[in-house]
């Protein structure tokens, strides 16, 4: 029998869909984190926040912690209160949270906290989660408070 290029093909398409059939194979690769952005915090002492659950309709795939940072509004004159929002999706256990507001005020440990800023200027407000896993992510929103 001769071994060529197209039986090492068909080879590797049955092994292929031996593998996609739900047949668990021992060599996996590790997949990279994706983050929207990065905001350099260190580990934080924050507020514990439940993380979702596959009774809570997390689906196979949803472990990974991703947070992204809102603001409303995100400019205007001072003094200007500025609603924060962490929108969290993944992680395994217990969530905690930090909030730094970029004009020199004391962090928050609050996943969605107000705050006011008295002076103008460009502040970058950002947020950082971590799970009970150590696994983390941070993001951040820029806030305009000008003179008008």
């Amino acid at each position: 029998m001769r071994f060529s290029f197209w039986t090492s093909i068909g080879a590797l398409a049955v092994l292929s869909a031996a593998c996609t059939s739900g047949e668990k194979t021992t060599a996996t690769a590790p997949s990279p984190k994706p983050s929207p952005a990065a905001a350099a915090a260190a580990a934080p002492a924050a507020t514990p926040v439940p993380a979702a659950s596959a009774a809570d309709g997390a689906e196979e795939g949803d472990e990974i912690l991703m947070v992204w940072a809102e603001a409303e509004p995100d400019e205007g004159a001072p003094p200007l209160e500025v609603q924060l929002k962490a929108d969290v999706s993944g992680g395994v256990g217990e969530r905690k949270v930090k909030w730094e507001f970029g004009d020199g005020t004391p962090p928050s440990t609050e996943m969605n906290p107000k705050h006011k800023y008295e002076k103008a200027g460009t502040f970058r407000a950002s947020v950082e989660v971590a799970d009970a896993s150590g696994d983390s992510d941070s993001d951040y929103v820029d806030i305009e408070i000008g003179t008008e």
